[in-house]
């Protein structure tokens, strides 16, 4: 396993450049499905909490007690409404690396890729949640085990786009990954605070800065399992160390 972080930059550079509306337009349909998707869970988070603020006082509980409850039932519900309405977005990550893939394996992407991973929806969702449920619980544990496992999250969409799509072979494969390689928990952090710093360019920025991260990982990733490199990427179930 040797992973380059010039030649991952270097080809995110290189298809950016040579297929901007793919990567442009395709990370802004992703982006804006990933808007839509939260704004929805902080409506119905606020309708929950809503309801339970009427429950509470229906208890005729003491005012610190009824607003502790409170807190607490609406944290709780707020956080699985976030986390159950998250998924969602899952195929479209993926659908957007199948697009990557392709371009990796010398192909060109189009917007239609991003929309390509709704005939593996269920696969897509459910390694999603399970990968994001570890890494939340690891958050809990002390935060530390929660940025340890993060990268399960980026290699279980990896492993969706190249086809592991049965069970939870993509979120299996990905810990294994991880194990194995754990320098991806650099480069997966490295790589997410690049994407961040598109913010600092009047914040349009994160429209270049976002999907030229997403290719790096992907590139990242496909060294961590022994792909060869851009044009030449092949399926290989175990990593080479």
């Amino acid at each position: 396993m040797n992973i380059d972080i010039g030649k991952a930059f270097s080809f995110a550079i290189e298809r950016i450049k040579a297929n901007p509306a793919y990567y442009i337009v395709g990370g802004l349909i992703v982006s804006a499905i990933s808007f839509a998707v939260s704004m929805l869970s902080n409506v119905l988070s606020f309708i929950w909490t809503f309801f339970i603020n009427i429950f509470v006082r229906t208890l005729n509980l003491h005012g610190d007690i009824a607003q502790q409850v409170a807190r607490i039932l609406g944290g709780l519900g707020g956080t699985m409404i976030g986390m159950i309405l998250g998924v969602i977005v899952a195929p479209f990550f993926v659908g957007f690396f199948r697009g990557i893939k392709k371009e990796y394996e010398g192909g060109t992407a189009e917007i239609g890729d991003v929309f390509s991973a709704l005939n593996i929806f269920i696969p897509s969702m459910l390694n999603y949640a399970v990968a994001s449920l570890v890494v939340f619980v690891g958050f809990i544990c002390c935060l530390i085990p929660g940025i340890l496992l993060y990268p399960v999250m980026w290699l279980s969409i990896f492993f969706l786009a190249r086809g592991e799509s049965n069970g939870l072979d993509a979120f299996k494969k990905g810990f294994e990954t991880l194990k194995r390689a754990p320098i991806l928990i650099l480069w997966t952090i490295v790589l997410g605070i690049f994407a961040m710093l598109g913010l600092l360019l009047c914040c349009v920025g994160i429209f270049v800065t976002i999907p030229m991260s997403a290719a790096a990982l992907y590139v990242v990733f496909s060294q961590a399992v022994g792909d060869d490199g851009p044009g030449d990427a092949k399926q290989v179930d175990a990593i080479q160390v």
